[in-house]
């Protein structure tokens, strides 16, 4: 069998993308346990499960199809979605930034809002862009180690151009701090 038939699967395992709903599953099963023990039971089930799902990507090659993914015990569900008219392949380094204001939990409300709390998000964005000039995000890896697995998977099954804007950035500071000693 062609090795370029089969799709691509990188999973990047437990990352958590249900924690909120894990959090309040696991408050109920706690509750439900001392006032209703088998909805407690159920409930923890239920956190077990949330746990333990696991997300990724799948891509064919040859089809240039690809989806996200989530699994549970190896049985894995999301929409493949067609690549029409592919042209590259880029790596990006994406950091979403937000903050917020939190409720201040000891003071009364007129005392003024609580304080900021400030997040940090990185992600390496592979992206593909069409010979329409679309922008079309594959998938944002957590680990820059799997995404450059994922374009060097790429740059050896298709033939497109495959471009890692995150080295390149890298070479070109390497050269200004070279530059700067001399």
């Amino acid at each position: 069998m062609n090795q370029a038939s089969t799709p691509l699967v990188f999973s990047e395992g437990k990352t958590f993308n249900y924690l909120i709903p894990l959090l309040f599953c696991g408050i109920a099963s706690a509750i439900s346990f001392v006032l209703f023990f088998p909805l407690g039971i159920i409930l923890a089930v239920t956190c077990v499960l949330l746990g333990s799902i696991e997300s990724g990507l799948e891509f064919d090659a040859e089809k240039m199809e690809f989806r996200k993914f989530q699994s549970l015990f190896g049985f894995k569900w999301g929409n493949w979605r067609k690549i029409n008219h592919p042209d590259s392949f880029h790596l990006y380094l994406s950091i979403e930034n937000n903050s917020y204001n939190t409720p201040m939990l000891t003071a009364p409300a007129f005392y003024g809002s609580g304080p900021t709390v400030k997040s940090k998000s990185i992600t390496y964005n592979v992206a593909v862009y069409t010979k329409r000039d679309e922008k079309i995000v594959i998938y944002e890896f957590s680990s820059y180690k799997m995404a450059l697995s994922f374009m060097n998977h790429l740059r050896a099954l298709t033939s497109y151009e495959v471009v890692d804007h995150i080295a390149l950035k890298m070479q070109e500071n390497q050269q200004k701090r070279m530059n700067r000693r001399r």
